[in-house]
Parts: structure tokens; C-alpha cells; sequence
């Protein structure tokens, strides 16, 4: 039975909506019934007989019966309560398609409406043309004239609302165009690691669009507008307006005057559509309250109208009279019967009593539906709340009863669904989160890992290579032992890389590490720092030597090859080695102090081992000092440039000077070129003080060249370094530009190191030589390279090493080789300088030979710019005095070449110079 009860009033079940909607009916039934009670009373039917002559034999005359005084038969018929209702109806109905097609302009909205127009137009004819006495038609004459105002006032309203209408979507579409005018240019901005790059104030007035649309839409709403709405509307405008005039010259600039005359002026249509917009609002606001107006005075209107044709008064109506005179003569009478309703006056005891219990009846109904309604509700949602509660704390298996109307039973369905889904994903949570915890666990065993563990050879890192260290260095201390450090590099590992590929020279590295393993396990452990720089480190030693040892024996373990990608290669290492507590007390400094000595291996040749003296901390100190000098001397403008001539041999003639660098330090010492050079090279500071030898050679060269000496040349050195910037060429056209110097003016000299920079330095020269600028080659004769940069490179001059020179006078073997190659130069059409003469023989052999420029301290020191012009004149003085004095020693000179077969080939005969300055053969 209780399962039978259960499936009924699961199957019969209300909703909540059901329910009211019920409980609303039968209180209205209700309410409606007492309505007509009381405006209507109780209907009592009347019989009226009406008696007809008929014209019939003459038969005896039968007394009259008269009416009775109370019944008054109607003369005329009534409307019928079937037309009035549906005229009401039809008003109802026209009323309603009327706010819908005011709402709406769509096709089937003002269908209903015209439909609805034309049903009511066929109701009021109804009405209208009932017969109807003389006091009834002034009803209908009101009801003619305010139907033909209440339509009028319809029409006029749904004319308002279509005007607003128009004006709302032609300024949509405005607002659209200005949105799109400014979004044109946003598009084809960039987009980096997502961000718009564009103009702010094209992004910050498409802001003020969006804002506008947005506030605009409330103009839309058929329901009026707020003030507040109008508010922010205007707001939103002048924003706009602002932000067009703050930035017109922006605007201008960027997009065109075209685009912001255009922008000015849809703005001003906007803020005209607002303001016709707001009054059309305003017109249909007021349209729309009179509607409603006039629709209740038509409604009221034919209530009356009604209530006059039900009541006709008793004097229009035709009745016999009671003093009528003796009838006529007998005739037939036919009888009809009428009946009619007539209500029975309100205020009686019967209405009153009817009225009470229909309004008790109503107010029981209403209490009990109040009450069934509530408890439906309340007790589920109990229920829901404290399973709810139950579910929070964790209580998964919470299930809540069914039951209460239709929307709280289904939501105790859904909730006991979703419990059942939240255990299980509790369930699979607590399992996720097992499997979560265990990959963190081992992925922090791997973190541990990477961050002690170099990736690629599998040692030690810098990070636990200085934590492993200090323990090593603890318990030496308490042990009394020594820690050894060995700091080590691959020799020429970027020849490795650039040639094989990095990922061949990533083999290598860890080829090595395995070795370094294998190597140093007996002794210590191995680290790498980084690139190809590993440290090994002797946990244990006892002397200075042992240490030399094990590096001596990783040095000599290298010299066996490596298999690596199975191919054998061979590489050497240099290793720097230092140890506890002889040379340093912690790891940082251990690690210094074997880098010093690893510099001092690799300058030693490769390949070897180096240990640690305190005079390397003492040469890297210097060195150090002499770097921040140099950054300092850059910006204090410490750096000099001095001339020393160059002499062509054939007339004594100045035909060129070469810039010379010189550093006056805060201490007042001039400091040389070969003091400072080298560490600008290594700290990058190169390019910065040649780029100021260059400008500042210009600027003397073109003072000269400006100022009396047209012939003036100027050679300029370049490191390799300098001349491979891709703007080298450009900074020197720029100061040849700038200082009005022709190119034949300048030389640049390079060392043989050139050639170790590749095809883009052989570039570069063609460059300048396409220019016109002399290309000189110094320190000729040193290299092994030198005969092949006369074929390489496209160069003018050879200048040759002092090394070369310094024994012409003393050394056959030198005079040889100078000669060749001087003899060489000649053939090639390459003129020649000789640098460092310093004895009168070596000035009297060089001053023979042909296209010979002479260069040296015999001759003149490097000056400053404004003591080189005066200097000019005593040069060529000197240089004739230096060779009379020669000649008396050229005989001596020619005895000391006289080994060679054929001593006038090695030693050309002087000519003889007189003493008024000539020259003789």
C-alpha cells in the first residue's frame, strides 16, 4: 500500500509554480465571484405575457385581467452579455498587441497588431449596432469618440517608437563605423610574447568606443531611461570628445586629418542621435501613460454603456392601463410569453450571508495553500541544508530523502547524484594525489641530482664541487693533511668545436670526464666547472710533489687517445696546480690560485703543468690594476699619440710618420704600447682605444695636410680585432668625411695575426684598397705564414721585423735573408720599411737600396704633433751627416758578409754623399 502511495504521488507531484499557479486560480475564481455578487446582486427571472389581437368572429366581450403593478415589461432589447464581454475581449487583446507592436517593429508582432485592430473594430460595431433608446446613445456616441482618440493615441505611440528605433540603429551603426575606423590601424600592430605594440592612444580611444557601446545600450531598452543611465551615456561621450581633442595632433600625425574630420564628425551625429533619441523617450513615455489612460476611460466607457441598455427606464416602456375603458367589441388574442433577468438589489440579507462565506472560503483556501506551500518547501530544503553540511565535512555517503514539490525533489535527486560523484572523486583524488606524491619524491631524487651533478659528464658541479672541497679542506684541518687542487682545460677545444661541431665536442667533454674519473679515483674526486674547465681534487696528500705527481700523471694519461664516436683523437691538457694550506686556507681562493697557475701552463707552450707561486697573484694583480686603468684613462683622456718619421732612402725625405699610442698615468709615467696593449686585448677594451688612435691620427693628419704639408702621410696600426668590426669601415669613411682628408693620406698597418682571422679580414682589405688607403704588413720575418700573406693579402707596403734588421751590420746570415727579401718586395712592386735602426751601418746598408723607407732611433725618437713640423728639416740634416759618417765604416761592413761567394751581391757599393749634400754614385 505505501508503495502504491509513494508511485502516486510521485507521478501526481506539483512544482512549485503548479502549485501557485493553482492556489492564484482558485482565489481569483473566488475573488471574481464575490466581484459579480456584489456589482450584480441575485438574478430573478421574470415572466411578462403579452396578449395580441387577432382578428376573429365576434364572440362576448371577456373582462380584462390587468398586469400587476410590479412587473414592467421591457420595450426594448438589450445588449447581450456574450457581445459586451467580447467586445472587452477585443479591447483586452488590442491593448496587449498594441505595447507588444510599440516593444517591436518585427512582421509578426505588427501582424497580431492589425489583426487585433480589425477584431475589435468588428466588436464595437457589435455593440454599436444593438437598438438601442434615446438614453443609451449617448453611451455609444462616447464610445465612438474615445475609441477613434484611443486608436489615434496608438498609432501616434507606435510612430514615437518606430522614430526611436531608427534613430538607436542608425547610431549603432555609427558607433560601429567609428569602432572599426580606429580597430583598422590596431590590426596590423605587432604582437610580442603576446602584447599589443601600437599607438596608446589609438588603444586608449578604442577603450572609450567600447565603454560608449556599452553605456549606449540602455538607449535600446523599449523601457525609459534613467537619469543615471543618461549620465553615464554623456559621460561616456565626453570621454570620447576628450580624448579625440587631447591627442589631435597624434591623430593627425598617424592617420590623417581625412580620419580625424571624420572622427569629429560621426561624434557629433552620436551626440545628436542621443539627444533626439532621449526626447523621443521622453514623447513615447508620455505617449505610452496616456494610452493607458485613455484604454481605462474606453473600458469604463462600455461598462456604462452596458449598465445604461440593462437598466431602461420604466417610462420608456408601454404598458396597458389600469383605467382603461370597456373594451371593444370581442376579438381572438394570441398570447406570448417573455421572460427576462433582473438582479436583485445587493443590500440584501441573502447577498451578505453569500458574500461572507465566499470571503472565508477564500481566505481558508489561501491559509491552507500558504501552509502546504511552505512546508513543501522548508522540510526539503532542511533536509538539503544539513546534508549539505554533512557533505563538507567530508561525509560523502550522505544521501537526502525525496519528497516536496517538483524542483526540490529533483534537486535531491542531483544532490544524491553528485554526492555519489564526489566520492568517487574523492576517491580518485586521494589516488592522484598518491601518484602525485610519489613522481615528487622522485622527481626531487633527480633535482638532488641535477643540482650536484654535471648533466653531460656526470661529475660534480661548481655548486657541490665547492661544498665537497671544504669538507675535504675540514678534515684536513683536524687531520693535518694536505688538499691538492688541480685546476685543468682542453688545449684548443675550439678548434674541436668549430671544426667536428659542438655536438661532437659535447662527446669529447664527456669522454674526458670518464677518463678524469678513471684517472683520479685513486687519489680524489673530479669536478667540471663549466665549457671545458674540470678541477680535480686530492683529498689526502702529504708533499707539494705528490701533488706534482698525480698531475704530472693525468698530464701523461691524456696523451693516450680517447674513443670517442668511434673515432681516436688524441687531446692535450694544460693543468694549473695549487694545495692547502701552503697556498690558500678556503676553496675560492685554492680555485684562483690554480686558475693563475693554468694561465702560466698555457703560455708556457701547453700541455704542461704549472704550479702556483705568489708571483702570479702578484702578476694578476697588476694586470687587473693596469685594466681598471685603462677603463679610467678612456674616460680621463690619459692617452697620448706620438709620430716617428720614416725616411725614403732615395731623397731623405719625410714620406711618412707612424702614430704611436703612449699612456701618461696619474703617476706622471709615460707607459709604452707593449706595457698596456696585450691586457686591452684580453679585456676587450681594444676596439674603444683604437677607435681613439684612429680619430685622433685623422685629426693630426688632416691638420697637417690642412696646413702646409700636403704631403703629409699618417700609418695607422689596427689589431686584427678592430679591423674585423663590422663598423670599422664605416668610422674610418665617416672621419675622412668628417676631417676633409683625401685616403691617400692614411696607412693602415696590420700584423701577420690577420691571417688568423679568415676570409673576412682579406675582405675588408680589398675594401680599403678600393678606397685608396694603403695597406702596410708589419713585423714582416717573423711568422710562418709570411711569404703566403704576400700572395694573400692585398697589401702595399711590407715593413720589415726589427729582429731582421738589428743584425745586418753584424750577421751575414741576416744581411742574406734581409736582402732577399728586400729584393723579393721590389719584384712584387711593394714598398719597404726597415724599423729599428739604431747603428750607422745598418742606416749606410739600407740607404742603398731602392723604394727603401728607414725607420729608427738613429734617425729621430716619436714626438707629439706640434714638435713634429719643426722636427722635419733636421732629419734629412741627420740623415746626410749619419751617411758620410757611414762610409768610412762600409768596407768593415763588406769584410764581415765576405763568407758568401760573391760579397758584392750581398753588400752593394755606398754611394757617396758630399758635403754640400748631394748624392753620388
Amino acid at each position: 500500500m505505501n508503495v502504491v502511495l509513494s508511485s502516486l504521488r510521485a507521478r501526481f507531484r506539483l512544482g512549485l509554480t503548479s502549485r501557485l499557479a493553482i492556489s492564484f486560480i482558485l482565489v481569483a475564481g473566488l475573488i471574481l465571484a464575490a466581484n459579480l455578487v456584489v456589482q450584480q446582486g441575485t438574478q430573478i427571472e421574470r415572466t411578462t405575457r403579452i396578449v395580441r389581437p387577432v382578428a376573429a368572429p365576434a364572440v362576448a366581450v371577456a373582462p380584462v385581467v390587468p398586469t400587476p403593478a410590479h412587473i414592467v415589461p421591457p420595450a426594448v432589447p438589450v445588449v447581450a452579455p456574450a457581445v459586451l464581454e467580447g467586445a472587452l475581449s477585443a479591447l483586452a487583446r488590442f491593448d496587449h498587441a498594441s505595447q507588444a507592436r510599440i516593444k517591436d517593429a518585427s512582421a509578426p508582432t505588427d501582424s497580431q497588431y492589425r489583426h487585433a485592430a480589425a477584431v475589435l473594430n468588428e466588436a464595437i460595431k457589435a455593440v454599436l449596432g444593438t437598438s438601442v433608446s434615446s438614453n443609451a446613445a449617448v453611451a455609444f456616441g462616447h464610445i465612438r469618440t474615445e475609441l477613434r482618440s484611443y486608436t489615434a493615441q496608438v498609432v501616434s505611440a507606435i510612430q514615437t517608437a518606430d522614430a526611436r528605433r531608427a534613430t538607436e540603429t542608425a547610431r549603432t551603426s555609427l558607433l560601429d563605423h567609428m569602432s572599426a575606423r580606429v580597430k583598422e590601424p590596431l590590426a596590423g600592430a605587432w604582437t610580442i610574447f603576446g602584447r599589443v605594440v601600437s599607438r596608446q592612444t589609438l588603444v586608449l580611444l578604442n577603450d572609450d568606443l567600447d565603454s560608449l557601446r556599452q553605456h549606449s545600450e540602455a538607449l535600446a531598452d523599449p523601457n525609459p531611461i534613467s537619469a543615471p543611465q543618461v549620465a553615464a551615456i554623456v559621460s561616456a561621450e565626453q570621454r570620447v570628445q576628450k580624448t579625440l581633442e587631447t591627442n589631435e595632433a597624434g591623430f593627425r600625425r598617424a592617420q590623417g586629418d581625412d580620419w580625424y574630420h571624420a572622427m569629429g564628425a560621426d561624434m557629433a551625429q552620436l551626440v545628436a542621435g542621443r539627444e533626439t533619441s532621449l526626447h523621443l523617450s521622453t514623447d513615447l513615455s508620455a505617449s505610452t501613460d496616456a494610452l493607458a489612460q485613455q484604454g481605462e476611460q474606453l473600458r469604463l466607457t462600455l461598462f456604462a454603456a452596458g449598465r445604461v441598455l440593462a437598466t431602461v427606464a420604466p417610462s420608456e416602456v408601454s404598458a396597458p392601463s389600469a383605467a382603461s375603458p370597456t373594451p371593444a367589441p370581442a376579438r381572438s388574442r394570441s398570447t406570448v410569453e417573455t421572460r427576462s433577468i433582473a438582479p436583485m438589489p445587493t443590500g440584501s440579507s441573502s447577498s451578505r450571508h453569500l458574500i461572507a462565506w465566499m470571503s472565508g472560503a477564500a481566505a481558508l483556501l489561501m491559509v491552507s495553500l500558504c501552509v502546504g506551500i511552505v512546508l513543501s518547501v522548508v522540510v526539503p530544503v532542511k533536509r538539503l541544508v544539513a546534508a549539505t553540511s554533512q557533505i563538507a565535512a567530508g561525509r560523502y555517503s550522505v544521501r537526502v530523502t525525496r519528497g516536496g514539490i517538483t524542483e526540490l525533489d529533483s534537486l535531491a535527486t542531483a544532490f544524491n547524484t553528485m554526492a555519489d560523484e564526489l566520492a568517487r572523486a574523492k576517491q580518485t583524488s586521494l589516488q592522484y594525489q598518491q601518484g602525485l606524491e610519489d613522481k615528487i619524491q622522485e622527481r626531487t631524487r633527480r633535482l638532488q641530482e641535477l643540482s650536484e651533478r654535471d648533466p653531460l659528464t656526470g661529475l660534480p658541479n661548481r655548486r657541490h664541487l665547492f661544498s665537497l672541497l671544504a669538507a675535504a679542506i675540514e678534515r684536513a684541518g683536524r687531520a693535518g693533511h694536505w688538499v691538492g687542487v688541480l685546476f685543468l682545460d682542453i688545449d684548443n677545444f675550439k678548434h674541436i668545436n668549430d671544426g667536428l661541431g659542438h655536438a661532437f665536442g659535447d662527446s669529447v667533454l664527456k669522454g674526458m670526464g670518464e677518463r678524469l674519473a678513471e684517472l683520479t679515483k685513486p687519489y680524489g674526486f673530479a669536478a667540471r666547472l663549466g665549457g671545458d674547465e674540470f678541477t680535480v681534487v686530492l683529498e689526502c696528500a702529504r708533499t707539494m710533489e705528490e701533488v706534482r705527481a698525480v698531475g704530472e700523471a693525468i698530464v701523461a694519461g691524456f696523451q693516450l687517445p680517447l674513443l670517442i664516436e668511434g673515432r681516436e683523437l688524441v687531446v692535450s691538457i694544460s693543468i694549473g696546480a695549487c694545495a692547502y694550506p701552503v697556498h690558500a686556507q678556503d676553496g675560492a681562493a685554492l680555485l684562483k690560485a690554480a686558475d693563475l697557475a693554468l694561465f702560466r701552463a698555457k703560455a708556457l707552450g701547453r700541455s704542461q703543468l704549472s704550479i702556483f707561486t705568489p708571483d702570479l697573484l702578484d702578476s694578476a694583480a697588476a694586470k687587473f690594476a693596469i685594466e681598471q686603468g685603462l677603463r679610467r684613462a678612456l674616460d680621463r683622456g690619459e692617452f697620448e699619440l706620438f709620430f716617428q718619421p720614416e725616411l725614403t732612402a732615395d731623397t731623405f725625405e719625410v714620406g711618412l710618420v707612424e702614430a704611436l699610442i703612449r699612456w701618461r698615468a696619474p703617476s706622471g709615467e709615460l707607459l709604452l704600447p707593449g706595457a698596456f696593449l696585450p691586457v686591452s686585448e684580453e679585456s676587450g677594451l681594444a676596439i674603444e682605444i683604437g677607435d681613439w688612435v684612429l680619430r685622433s691620427a685623422i685629426s693630426a693628419a688632416a691638420s697637417w695636410h690642412h696646413g702646409g704639408w700636403s704631403n703629409a702621410r699618417v700609418a695607422i696600426s689596427v689589431s686584427p680585432r678592430q679591423l674585423v668590426d663590422g663598423h670599422f669601415i664605416e668610422r674610418l669613411t665617416g672621419l675622412l668625411t668628417q676631417f676633409r682628408l683625401p685616403p691617400r693620406c692614411i696607412e693602415i698597418e696590420l700584423t701577420e695575426s690577420v691571417l688568423q682571422t679568415g676570409a673576412a679580414t682579406v675582405k675588408a682589405l680589398y675594401k680599403l684598397r678600393e678606397l685608396g688607403i694603403a695597406v702596410a704588413l708589419d713585423d714582416f720575418g717573423t711568422g710562418f705564414s709570411s711569404l703566403s700573406s704576400l700572395e694573400a693579402l692585398p697589401i702595399t707596403r711590407v715593413k720589415l721585423d726589427r729582429s731582421l734588421v738589428s743584425g745586418l751590420d753584424i750577421s751575414p746570415r741576416s744581411a742574406a735573408i734581409a736582402e732577399a727579401i728586400i729584393g723579393m718586395c721590389q719584384r712584387l712592386g711593394l714598398a719597404i720599411t726597415a724599423e729599428g735602426v739604431e747603428r750607422p751601418a745598418q742606416f749606410a746598408y739600407l740607404a742603398r737600396q731602392r723604394s727603401m723607407f728607414i725607420q729608427g732611433f738613429l734617425l729621430a725618437r716619436p714626438v707629439p704633433q706640434d714638435e713634429l713640423l719643426p722636427l722635419l728639416p733636421t732629419i734629412q740634416q741627420r740623415a746626410r751627416e749619419l751617411l758620410i759618417t757611414a762610409q768610412e765604416t762600409s768596407v768593415t761592413a763588406a769584410l764581415r758578409i765576405a763568407p758568401y761567394p760573391d760579397a758584392s751581391l750581398a753588400l752593394p757599393r755606398t754611394p757617396q754623399l758630399s758635403r754640400a749634400g748631394g748624392m753620388e754614385a
